[in-house]
């Protein structure tokens, strides 16, 4: 499981497009994809604003949902979160060790004006006082997740800080050489024949 975190306009989601693209075996846990579908049937007056909640409680319910099933197939996981939070990065990252992922940390690093021009360019800008939040907590997070690269991680094999080209190449490197997994009670044959799930489609964030 792989988890690419970041500040909103980090660029998270158009990393996942591209390694979902690259890498077609693997699945991808993006919330750009709930707020598609729910814009799709609302009419194009009504602001992102008014529905943000849903999409991330539907995002939020599918990712527990999946990393609680396990890694019951040949396919890597890959999870969009802010990671900003640090009580809810450790549990999400404890869950997962628990269902026996191998949970790793990606943590997209940029600058607050690539951040906030990253947020231009997708067409949805954060609120200030919650990217102001969302910043400060990056700003007190990043030398702590940048020193647990270096030493102890908790539940993650491994932390990455990495620019947003550093975090691609990373990202799509350990989806490439993920390890498949037999599920528990299936023969080898059975789990090489089983059919990959086909990734979401995130728009560019």
């Amino acid at each position: 499981m792989i988890v690419v975190g970041g500040v909103p306009g980090a660029g998270k989601s158009t990393l996942l497009d591209q390694v979902g693209r690259d890498v077609p075996r693997s699945v991808v846990l993006d919330p750009d994809r709930h707020r598609r579908r729910i814009a799709c049937r609302l009419p194009s007056w009504v602001p992102y604003g008014a529905y943000r909640w849903a999409v991330h409680g539907l995002h939020a319910v599918e990712t527990v949902a999946r990393v609680v099933r396990g890694p019951r197939t040949s396919v890597p996981l890959l999870v969009h979160d802010t990671a900003t939070r640090p009580v809810r990065r450790r549990a999400l990252g404890l869950l997962a060790r628990a269902r026996g992922w191998e949970p790793v940390l990606v943590a997209v690093d940029v600058s607050l004006t690539d951040a906030l021009d990253g947020q231009l360019d997708r067409g949805r800008v954060v609120r200030p006082q919650q990217f102001v939040r969302h910043w400060e907590r990056w700003t007190v997070q990043r030398p702590r997740l940048t020193a647990v690269a270096d030493g102890a991680r908790g539940p993650w094999s491994d932390v990455h800080v990495l620019s947003r080209a550093r975090a691609l190449d990373q990202v799509r490197e350990l989806a490439r050489r993920a390890p498949a997994v037999v599920p528990a009670g299936v023969g080898a044959g059975a789990a090489t024949s089983m059919a990959p799930a086909r990734p979401g489609t995130p728009c560019a964030a």
